[in-house]
């Protein structure tokens, strides 16, 4: 998968090089067209992850049905939107969900290998540069294909992501969501930072992370910069039921 993704992201996306305005810590100096141009190719891989990924969540192709769920949690908080959500007892048939996945599928790879594209040229994009859409990047790392060897897949984007940390382009908060991410959602662990609440469906309510062990958490924190977990900021794994 490695050598697969490195060479169509180097395809993905290239370099304008002219007179450079941004240099610090980049791997490659930007300039105003490039940073114009990776402006732009954020804001479309924005809209671009929600195309059909917003119908599959709330189980409805009701534009203005999503948009009423999306307004309740922007006022009102997550938990109360999805249980709204859950209330209005939605349902797509398997055929359109099957279609909708692929469709999700399909862009998401495309974006992927432009978003590698860019980290192979400049590394992980700073927020002087891409102020309002910098957090693509990460929407992008917690969507892996399918078909991915997940392990495979967070070892090697830990051991990528962590040196941008380290070179101060990536912040360090955001590499531990990401982290935490592919453990507690897709691999089904305890999460390493604690970074990531979770939605409990059952009780409607949004939980606290869910770690392994504080003195472990907070010692990985400890070395990322981050600061320790407190009391209600975390759930044990081996006390829960």
């Amino acid at each position: 998968m490695k050598k697969h993704i490195r060479l169509l992201a180097l395809f993905g996306f290239f370099s304008l090089g002219l007179n450079s305005l941004y240099s610090q810590d980049m791997k490659k100096p930007v300039n105003e067209a490039e940073i114009a141009y990776l402006r732009q190719a954020f804001a479309t891989i924005e809209e671009a992850d929600q195309r059909y990924r917003s119908y599959l969540t709330y189980q409805t192709l009701d534009d203005a049905i999503i948009a009423r769920i999306d307004s309740l949690m922007e006022t009102d908080g997550v938990g109360p939107g999805l249980v709204y959500a859950k209330s209005l007892k939605l349902s797509l048939s398997e055929s359109a969900k099957d279609s909708l996945h692929a469709l999700q599928h399909q862009l998401d790879f495309q974006n992927h290998l432009m978003i590698r594209g860019v980290w192979e040229i400049y590394g992980f994009i700073p927020e002087e540069i891409v102020p309002e859409k910098n957090y693509v990047q990460l929407l992008l790392l917690v969507h892996p294909q399918k078909d991915w060897e997940i392990p495979e897949y967070h070892a090697e984007y830990s051991q990528l992501l962590r040196a941008e940390v380290d070179a101060g382009r990536m912040p360090a908060r955001t590499f531990a969501t990401f982290y935490d991410n592919i453990l507690g959602k897709i691999m089904r662990k305890p999460q390493l930072y604690g970074t990531n609440e979770q939605f409990d469906a059952a009780s409607g309510q949004v939980l606290p992370p869910e770690i392994g062990s504080l003195e472990t958490a907070n010692a990985a924190r400890k070395e990322l910069g981050l600061p320790e977990l407190k009391e209600g900021e975390y759930r044990l794994a081996e006390k829960m039921d």
